[in-house]
């Protein structure tokens, strides 16, 4: 997390520290372990918090990452722009000078702002007509990580690298869509857990269900990631392990568990 924060700061913006999030770390690790891409871990101290961390440096995987990230994080404001309406449009707008500015400094990789806009453009489109398919409202923003995750591999590993990432951007859309449904019944959001089964209340009934299908993505990710394992499990194959086994199943857990205490 540390080296591709870094790496955010200096070579595209510090706004991009303040916005990171370990999706993107996941799909750095990812493409770490699928292209084999030589790393090494250095002591840095952080300009934030001044004591000394390990670091790894990766600024293969980084760069493309972080650029990937910059692009999506200002297709992601443009799109709230035309969806919002009031004081959080005037906002947005407000910011998005900053934003504008990080999308020239990431567009660095041919073809992948057009790889972003296109996802973003679809799942759009599929929002706003009320789909009340869960898979299909997923398919645009999972198949958007997909193309990210397998962007210039080739081979087997371009197989492997893009079923990984389709179930690393399904879990993400569906878990989201799952922890919002509260507040995008008050406000009238879309969610397509809350046109597929009416209310708030209606959709923590069906907790069962909808963990099976997030669960499902966790384990076709692990069990494609298993493809390019070797004979000794490395140190990025336990990160990822931790992430997805551990992590991925626990935010779901965690999310069921707010919503029956609320």
């Amino acid at each position: 997390y540390c080296g591709m924060c870094r790496y955010g700061g200096k070579h595209i913006s510090h706004l991009t520290r303040w916005l990171l999030n370990y999706d993107f770390v996941l799909l750095a690790l990812l493409r770490m372990a699928i292209t084999e891409e030589n790393i090494c871990v250095e002591k840095k101290r952080c300009p934030y918090k001044p004591k000394k961390k390990s670091c790894v440096c990766a600024d293969g995987s980084y760069a493309f990452v972080c650029s990937a990230f910059g692009l999506l994080t200002h297709a992601k404001l443009l799109d709230d722009i035309n969806d919002e309406v009031g004081f959080k449009r005037i906002i947005k707008k407000i910011i998005k000078p900053f934003f504008t500015h990080i999308a020239k400094k990431s567009d660095r990789f041919d073809g992948l702002k057009g790889i972003i806009d296109t996802g973003i453009s679809y799942t759009g489109k599929i929002e706003s007509e009320n789909c009340n398919s869960i898979d299909k409202a997923a398919d645009g923003f999972a198949t958007m990580m997909k193309e990210i995750a397998s962007y210039g591999i080739v081979d087997n590993k371009k197989l492997i690298a893009e079923s990984c990432g389709y179930h690393i951007g399904r879990f993400i859309y569906i878990a989201d869509a799952f922890d919002d449904v509260a507040q995008d019944e008050k406000s009238g959001n879309y969610n397509p857990l809350l046109l597929k089964y009416g209310t708030a209340d209606a959709v923590l009934a069906h907790e069962n269900e909808i963990k099976e299908t997030l669960f499902d993505s966790l384990n076709a990710f692990s069990n494609h990631y298993a493809l390019i394992a070797k004979t000794a499990p490395t140190a990025i194959d336990r990160l990822i392990y931790n992430i997805i086994e551990l992590g991925g199943r626990n935010t779901v857990l965690r999310i069921i568990e707010r919503k029956k205490q609320k």
